[in-house]
C-alpha cells in the first residue's frame, strides 16, 4: 500500500483519498489529525507517513471514527495508530504511521576531553532526525553551554544530557561554610566538604567536632542546612 508524506504545516488534502475510497479518506484525515495533536509539542518539523487504510479492511463505512494509541505505543518512530469505528458500523482496525522529527541538534565541534566545561566554540548545531539518533539529544545551546562533559565526547558527536553536568561549585575536600537560619537565628559555623557539589545538590559536610552534616551547595563555599 502506498505510503503518503505529510509536513506538519501543510494543510492536509483528502480529495484524491476521498475521490478513491471515502472510507479509507475519512480515517485518513482522523489519524492525520490524531497525530499531529499528539506531536504539537516536538521540537523542530514532524513529518508524517500514513499508510492509507485498504478499503478491504473496513466492514463498512465510518461517520464516527476514533483514533486512539494502543497500549504501550508511542508517538514516536514507526508506530500504530487504533481506529474504532463509534457508530453502528462498529470495528477496529490498526493504521501504520512512521514520522521524522527534524530539528537542530547540539553536536560536539571537536573533541571534547572528560572535565571540560564547554563554551560556544566546542559545539555546532546540526539539523538531524531525532527519532534516529540517540535518546537524550540536546536541541538548546543554552543547555550545553558552561557545562562540564563527562566523558570523552568525539568530533561530530550529537551532544546527550547525560554526558553534561552542572560544574561544581564546592570541591571534596574544600572549607565550607554552613549555615542555618530560622525564626530569630542565625548559625554559621566551618566544616570540610567530604563530596562534590553543583549547584543545588545535596552535599556532606564535617564540622569540628567530626559530625557529619547535610546541606544544599550554594556558591562561594557555602552549605545551607534545611531547617
Amino acid at each position: 500500500m502506498k505510503f503518503l508524506l505529510l509536513a506538519l504545516a501543510s494543510t492536509l488534502t483528502t480529495t484524491a483519498i476521498a475521490a478513491e475510497n471515502p472510507s479509507a479518506a475519512v480515517i485518513f484525515k482522523a489519524v492525520n489529525d490524531f497525530v499531529r495533536e499528539e506531536t504539537r509539542q516536538l521540537p523542530g518539523r514532524v513529518v508524517i507517513r500514513i499508510n492509507q487504510p485498504d478499503s478491504r479492511q473496513i466492514p463498512r463505512l465510518c461517520q464516527q471514527p476514533q483514533p486512539f494509541l494502543p497500549a504501550g505505543g508511542r508517538v514516536w518512530g514507526k508506530f500504530s495508530v487504533g481506529v474504532r469505528c463509534q457508530d453502528e458500523a462498529s470495528w477496529t482496525l490498526y493504521v501504520p504511521v512512521e514520522i521524522e522529527v527534524n530539528a537542530g541538534v547540539v553536536h560536539a565541534a571537536r573533541p571534547i576531553s572528560m572535565g571540560k566545561p564547554l563554551d560556544t566554540q566546542d559545539i555546532v548545531i546540526k539539523e538531524a532526525d531525532l527519532v534516529r539518533i540517540p535518546g537524550g539529544a540536546i536541541t538548546d545551546a543554552d543547555q550545553v553551554i558552561g557545562k562540564v562533559a563527562t566523558s570523552f565526547l568525539a568530533s561530530g558527536q550529537p551532544i546527550r544530557s547525560h554526558q553534561l553536568r552542572a560544574p561544581y561549585v564546592i570541591s571534596r575536600g574544600q572549607k565550607v561554610r554552613l549555615t542555618a537560619t530560622g525564626s530569630g537565628f542565625a548559625v554559621s559555623i566551618e566544616g570540610e566538604a567530604l563530596t562534590d557539589a553543583a549547584e543545588g545538590d545535596t552535599v556532606q559536610v564535617r564540622n569540628h567536632t567530626g559530625r557529619i552534616i547535610r546541606g544544599i551547595a550554594r556558591q562561594d563555599g557555602i552549605v545551607e542546612i534545611k531547617q
